[in-house]
């Protein structure tokens, strides 16, 4: 049987599964530990100490990416300013959300600059409920948010602020168009669009500006940048690019543009903050549009036009992984499967059927959480684009994932 083979097997997704629960349940104990205990008195201490155990748990996912299923991480960016600053500084990551796996190729860019255990987002705040997951977002101080716009004004800034004093470089990711790309939000866009007289996007939905302008105020003299992300899936690629792809050993094809903006240059004023990422959209879509009809962001023949100036010494190029998430995934898969194999051939001979039972059903459950959460970045899961007002300048961006 060959190794792509067996990756697709149902028991090495189990064994993956099962690990990663069990792993999970291990750093969620200890980030309560240390956010009860230490948090309190010594925030700068805890904050040292949950990014390693916010790494041991984050870089499971990453195995997946950069291992488990071979995907690259290529990205299109100036790599002097990708060698100068990421990973050096704080930066909110403003990300097109057109993918399953936009924010894991994001995370794993993150892990090859060394942010991996600060990579940050805006969530709901029902979803600290969710168990490991959420339960580590909450221990992570993950930006949470509610429906209540009047309520999300005033927790803002405090949550803001609180990233912002982190003594190690955050990377916070706002996905501005609120929920993931499909048909018909994309048509529920346009409708807005026009009614509001702005230009409606091709590959993007409207972005909601309220979210962004609320949150300048608070990272303004103390996040240095906007990393402009747009993911780009290769038209080459073979397999949908979902996270059960990944699980089962399939390659996923991406490309990633990073365009570096100081977050001076985003003005002060409400109304023109907002108009500035109406105008980063309008970027965003137009350097998609030549990826889907060229296979490039910028065509070779258009580079010097004024209009790309801003990615003039733009290049392709991958960041070489590292082997640290490999190390972690192998420890822990050592760590949970051989005590649980040796259980496991222990119960089978003794004969105990009660025995056999319990320990089939807490795998079955480990198996069945797994897959609720892997749930949790399925497009479908997405809120309603329309459903709300969404007049430029309404609602919180909420993020399901991360």
């Amino acid at each position: 049987m060959s190794w792509s083979a067996l990756k697709s097997l149902g028991i090495s997704q189990l064994a993956l599964a099962v690990t990663f629960i069990a792993t999970g349940i291990v750093v969620n104990f200890f980030q309560a530990v240390i956010y009860l205990t230490i948090r309190p008195w010594d925030a700068t201490l805890f904050r040292k100490i949950n990014y390693y155990l916010t790494y041991v748990f984050n870089a499971h996912i990453v195995f997946l990416v950069e291992w488990w299923s071979g995907t690259k991480a290529v990205m299109y960016a100036d790599k002097d300013e990708v060698t100068k600053f990421f990973g050096k500084e704080h930066a909110v990551l403003v990300a097109n959300h057109g993918c399953e796996v936009d924010w894991l190729m994001g995370w794993t860019i993150g892990e090859r600059v060394g942010i991996l255990g600060n990579a940050r987002s805006y969530i709901k705040r029902i979803l600290q409920y969710a168990p490991v997951l959420g339960w580590s977002w909450k221990f992570q101080e993950f930006v949470m948010l509610d429906r209540n716009w009047e309520q999300d004004k005033k927790n803002i800034g405090p949550q803001l602020r609180i990233l912002a004093s982190y003594p190690d470089p955050i990377w916070l990711t706002l996905f501005a168009e609120g929920t993931r790309f499909t048909e018909e939000k994309y048509l529920a866009s346009v409708k807005v669009a026009k009614e509001k007289g702005l230009q409606p996007l091709l590959h993007h939905l409207l972005p909601r500006t309220r979210g962004f302008v609320a949150s300048v105020p608070h990272l303004k003299g103390k996040v240095a940048a906007i990393y402009d992300v747009v993911v780009a899936v290769d038209k080459n690629s073979q397999h949908e690019p979902s996270v059960f792809s990944m699980l089962k050993g399939r390659e996923v094809k991406t490309v990633l543009l990073f365009r570096r903006i100081p977050l001076e240059q985003v003005p002060d004023d409400e109304k023109e903050a907002g108009a500035w990422l109406h105008k980063l959209f309008q970027e965003k879509d137009k350097v998609l549009d030549n990826y889907v009809k060229y296979g490039e962001f910028i065509p070779a023949k258009d580079k010097n036009r004024e209009e790309y100036a801003s990615y003039k010494n733009f290049t392709t190029f991958e960041i070489p992984r590292r082997p640290y998430t490999l190390l972690n995934s192998c420890f822990w898969l050592a760590a949970v499967l051989i005590p649980l194999v040796y259980y496991l051939c222990q119960i089978v001979m003794s004969g105990d059927v009660g025995r056999i039972s319990v320990v089939a059903g807490l795998i079955g459950a480990a198996h069945f959480g797994f897959s609720k959460l892997i749930g949790l970045a399925k497009v479908s899961t997405g809120s309603k684009y329309g459903s709300v007002e969404l007049d430029g300048q309404s609602g919180l961006n909420k993020h399901k994932t991360r």
